[in-house]
């Protein structure tokens, strides 16, 4: 599971100690095949990471793109108050580790380290869409 979150943008350089830190903060969800997860612009609490199976991104009522096991979703939900881009759906049954947005600033506070690379990541995103 560590090597799911170094594939995560805002985790990728984070020391092994901190991925541990944020893995004891995970939960599993189960979700039924053709569950909506959350719709476009619903408010935004979670980040998913997939261990099992497969679900739709839809945007504007479009089918963009399809995630499965390892992939991730809602992670801007963590540091962005924005509403969700997409909607999520799944194709199959799921099992999904979740971050809730509030586990995530708690570690925020008590890891530094962590607070610095999110804040580095979301720069250069910012940056990026200018």
């Amino acid at each position: 599971m560590i090597e799911i979150l170094k594939a995560i943008p805002f985790f990728a350089e984070l020391p092994e100690d901190d991925l541990k830190a944020i893995m004891e903060e995970v939960k599993m969800e189960y979700y039924p095949a053709e569950h909506v997860i959350f719709k476009q612009g619903d408010p935004g609490d979670l980040m998913y990471i997939i261990k099992r199976g497969s679900v739709q991104v839809i945007r504007n009522d479009e089918i963009v793109a399809v995630l499965s096991d390892g992939k991730f979703f809602g992670e801007m939900a963590l540091v962005s108050d924005e509403p969700r881009s997409a909607t999520i759906k799944t194709v199959t049954d799921v099992e999904a580790l979740t971050l809730s947005k509030e586990d995530f600033r708690q570690l925020l506070t008590t890891k530094s380290s962590i607070a610095t690379l999110v804040s580095y990541e979301m720069i250069k995103r910012v940056n990026a869409n200018s």
